[in-house]
């Protein structure tokens, strides 16, 4: 992929993803746990449909909106990856992508500040910049290893 299309493709799926994730937190608190509710039921049908253990299920279930939070960010976090690992920037690429990361982890939680109901959690903070690091991290891990491969592991 030539890296005009590289960039395109991988702004445009940073934004529709960040998009998904302020417009969530911009929803007033009842809205948001209806939300969350729905998503909960959802899960426990898949759960039980699927015969997932018992203790996880549960955990999950009892955990959905910080289970969400790392799904968003994962996700953020492997498209901001891509993007700058796609542009081979090494380190400063890396340090881009988490810079990034953090940056929206920071404003998503300001934006709960304005909505009806919700308030920011610092540790929610955390959790959206480890769950977007790791997957930074594994997006580095895997293309490092594709190179080696490709190179004859030279």
């Amino acid at each position: 992929m030539n890296k005009k299309r590289h960039l395109i493709l991988s702004i445009s799926l940073i934004l529709l993803t960040v998009g998904f994730i302020w417009i969530n937190s911009a929803l007033p608190g009842n809205e948001s746990g209806e939300l969350s509710g729905k998503v909960r039921e959802l899960l426990q049908k898949l759960f039980e449909f699927t015969h997932f253990p018992e203790p996880l299920a549960g955990f999950l279930l009892d955990h959905v909106r910080k289970l969400a939070h790392v799904t968003e960010y994962a996700v953020m976090g492997l498209e901001l990856g891509f993007l700058w690992r796609g542009l081979r920037m090494g380190f400063q690429g890396f340090w881009n992508a988490f810079s990034t990361v953090l940056a929206i982890a920071v404003f998503d939680e300001t934006i709960q500040l304005l909505a009806l109901a919700r308030g920011p959690q610092i540790t929610d903070v955390l959790l959206d910049t480890a769950s977007g690091l790791a997957a930074i991290l594994f997006v580095y891990f895997v293309w490092i290893i594709a190179e080696c491969i490709k190179s004859g592991g030279d």
